[in-house]
């Protein structure tokens, strides 16, 4: 059985000690350095003031995920952060997790006025792009350029509010 529960101190070094491997490296990468389980702990704490949420996920009391919502600054857009214990291990209560934010983002937004929310995620990571896909995120572009080289890529996905009306653009903008 799993739970959402709100943040604490101790479930979050508990999921931060025992990371997965490639949400260590995807930290890692956006930091454009290396980074303990404790310096990802401090910044993560550090940014608890500014979130609309932080949800931990538990598996039977255990932690097991972070779950963060941001605003971006901007009306109605919020930046989603999911950071998780061994994914493989952990693959049935992901999958229950997904489908939980899933069924609760349209009513947690509308109450809330968030239209939509983005999120990013290593594209060389085995299943991050994955578990947004599940969540009811779309995918919607690359972005290379990160890392301390430059070198890594990112997806950019988002999760869009069903009130939101469907672009009627189709092509890219015209350059200037």
């Amino acid at each position: 059985m799993i739970a959402l529960r709100p943040y604490d101190d101790m479930a979050a070094m508990a999921v931060l000690s025992r990371l997965d491997p490639h949400d260590h490296m995807e930290a890692e990468l956006v930091r454009g350095a290396g980074a303990t389980h404790l310096a990802l702990f401090a910044e993560w704490r550090a940014m608890e003031v500014a979130r609309a949420a932080s949800i931990v996920a538990t598996r039977d009391g255990r932690p097991f995920a972070l779950l963060a919502l941001a605003n971006t600054g901007q009306a109605g857009v919020g930046a989603a952060c999911l950071l998780a214990c061994d994914h493989r291990r952990h693959r049935v209560a992901l999958a229950r997790l997904c489908v939980t934010v899933r069924r609760a983002l349209p009513a947690w937004c509308a109450e809330r006025g968030v239209h939509r929310i983005e999120a990013r995620a290593w594209a060389a990571h085995p299943t991050a792009s994955r578990l947004l896909s599940a969540m009811g995120f779309i995918f919607e572009a690359p972005l290379p350029g990160f890392g301390a080289d430059g070198r890594a890529v990112f997806h950019q996905f988002a999760w869009l509010s069903p009130a939101v009306p469907e672009p009627t653009q189709t092509a890219s903008p015209e350059e200037p």
